[in-house]
């Protein structure tokens, strides 16, 4: 919260402050604190991991809160993307508003789907379940980001939830096919 809402407030307090000397709209001052929010998890990632901290539960506190960061920075970028085009309120729900229920739908879908899918795929005997999660993983993650564009939220949102909903399904199979092919 304080890496996104902290510098949105304090552009807002600078609008007084600077009005002056140079007239600052609404707009533009939430347009400069949502661009001053951080986005630090590859920053964090490398100094956890030169400090061997990944595996510890600070570095994943850390990680986690980082990562967290930078969702709520790709959401924002998105409203601000939508309020280029016009300010309004659909403007600013919709973008929040999709993206929670793509957050909601990779929530409550995955644990389903892996007590459902990954054991119907063992089932079918010329489908190597390394492999086939490896082409479902990509073929979710292109599909789930199609639908958000088109729905209207940040793409990179959802590309990182369709990851991170298709790590947890077939987490056993699909770094070691990717690993294994000519794309490493």
């Amino acid at each position: 919260m304080t890496g996104v809402l902290f510098p949105i407030a304090f552009s807002f307090l600078l609008i007084p402050m600077t009005s002056q000397w140079i007239p600052i709209g609404r707009l533009t001052a939430f347009a400069a604190g949502a661009s001053l929010a951080s986005t630090s998890l590859g920053t964090t990632y490398a100094v956890l991991l030169a400090t061997g901290l990944t595996k510890t539960r600070v570095g994943t506190i850390l990680s986690t809160a980082a990562m967290l960061d930078d969702v709520v920075g790709l959401v924002m970028f998105k409203v601000i993307s939508s309020l280029a085009t016009s300010v309004n309120a659909q403007a600013v729900v919709q973008p929040i508003a999709v993206s929670v229920g793509f957050l909601l739908l990779a929530l409550l879908a995955t644990k389903p789907l892996k007590s459902y899918i990954v054991p119907q795929m063992k089932r079918i005997p010329f489908i190597e379940s390394k492999t086939s999660g490896f082409v479902l993983t990509g073929v979710t993650i292109m599909g789930l980001i199609a639908a958000a564009g088109y729905a209207g939220t940040s793409v990179l949102f959802v590309g990182y939830l369709a990851g991170v909903s298709a790590s947890y399904l077939f987490r056993e199979g699909a770094l070691e096919c990717y690993n294994m092919s000519a794309l490493c």
